[in-house]
């Protein structure tokens, strides 16, 4: 089975984000909802995916921080995935080390089951 670490999505986007995941893969999904508890989490587990908020709903932090933060850090070699509908962004977290993502206005599209799958695929 595969693991996701969902990170820093509030109470409405992360069921959806979970439910989507767990519907079409064979995935275990963590959620975190403090950015300052991400590396704690992967210490403690391998993940094949991390998908983190472009801001933080319960800190308000930068996901372009925590992502690299992690990248910096040797002990991980976990694709990082950031959620924003806006695109200077995302660009922005594929130039730091993230790997494209989807904006939350795409949660349900087929491109956005494609590009999961290419983590959590068996």
């Amino acid at each position: 089975m595969k693991n996701a670490l969902i990170v820093g999505h509030c109470d409405l986007d992360n069921p959806q984000i979970t439910s989507l995941i767990e519907k079409n893969f064979s995935v275990k999904v963590t959620r975190v909802k403090l950015f300052m508890n991400t590396v704690e989490c992967l210490e403690k587990q391998n993940y094949d995916l991390v998908i983190i908020n472009r801001i933080g709903a319960f800190d308000q932090e930068s996901a372009m921080e925590l992502i690299k933060k992690i990248k910096q850090d040797e002990r991980f070699n976990v694709p990082l995935m950031m959620v924003t509908n806006y695109k200077d962004q995302m660009d922005m977290a594929v130039e730091i080390g993230a790997v494209p993502g989807y904006g939350k206005d795409k949660l349900h599209d087929k491109e956005t089951i494609e590009l999961l799958s290419k983590y959590f695929r068996e």
